[in-house]
């Protein structure tokens, strides 16, 4: 956590014992405030927390309790798995509830952020686990802990579809910051439209109003894996497609859904 050691670290706690108070009010109230780095770095207004972020990934995972939909085709060779009348749908929803909780202590990092911070992501994230874990006691820390290792390493069908979840509500996310703050592309002024495949320099973004949020969709076009959320996903990039056209945006081929390998 930038500001300061959180009571929650300094908490004193031995083996199996449980300092209930500092996990809800340091750790889960951290989630509360931190604020997600990448609609920061665009300037957003009021940009969501972790915990926004984590609730709606969780309503996602909710979704797994439905019936398989018939537009989801899980009959082609590896999606067989991911019927949902095969996934362990109580472990994907606190999964999914859990899965940034490491963020309290080692805070939100980029694939854009300074080059030596996303280098160490991973070991920071992971001593953050640990001492969630010291704080929270087992058996419950020992559960945050594995469903965090068990998401990190992507082996499980659960794993997969809660970064499926993760990857599908940024763009969700997304898609409402342009609708809501985006302005027309007439009224920005000086704005040629350029269409641009690349990624900007975190310095040179601009805000939400004045481009799309076109990164964020660049990055994650050939990301989700589960026939259910790939098809939500293309639902939302055809929305917002015709969104940008009607205030006068273009779409880019990388910002649309691609096939996956």
């Amino acid at each position: 956590m930038a500001n300061g050691e959180p009571e929650a670290k300094r908490a004193k706690t031995g083996p199996g014992t449980m300092d209930a108070l500092s996990f809800i009010s340091d750790i889960c109230g951290t989630l509360k405030r931190l604020k997600r780095t990448g609609w920061v770095m665009r300037k957003v207004p009021l940009p969501e927390s972790d915990s926004d972020h984590m609730h709606r990934c969780a309503m996602c995972a909710m979704l797994l309790t439905q019936p398989a939909d018939p537009r989801d085709d899980y009959t082609t060779p590896g999606m067989e798995k991911f019927h949902p009348d095969k996934v362990d749908k109580m472990r994907l929803l606190r999964m999914a509830v859990s899965h940034d909780l490491c963020e309290a202590l080692a805070g939100d990092i980029t694939p854009y952020c300074n080059p030596t911070l996303v280098a160490s992501k991973h070991e920071k994230e992971r001593e953050a686990m640990q001492a969630i874990r010291k704080v929270v006691g087992d058996p419950l820390g020992e559960e945050l802990y594995e469903l965090w290792a068990e998401y990190e390493d992507l082996k499980t069908v659960e794993a997969i579809y809660c970064k499926d979840i993760d990857k599908f509500e940024m763009v969700v996310q997304a898609f409402e910051y342009e609708k809501e703050h985006l302005r027309p592309l007439k009224d920005v002024p000086g704005n040629k439209a350029p269409l641009s495949d690349s990624v900007c320099a975190e310095k040179d973004l601009p805000t939400v109003c004045d481009e799309p949020l076109r990164r964020f969709f660049i990055s994650t076009n050939k990301a989700i894996v589960t026939p259910l959320f790939r098809r939500l996903d293309q639902e939302l990039r055809a929305r917002r497609e015709a969104l940008l056209k009607e205030r006068g945006w273009g779409v880019t081929d990388p910002e649309r859904q691609q096939p996956r390998a």
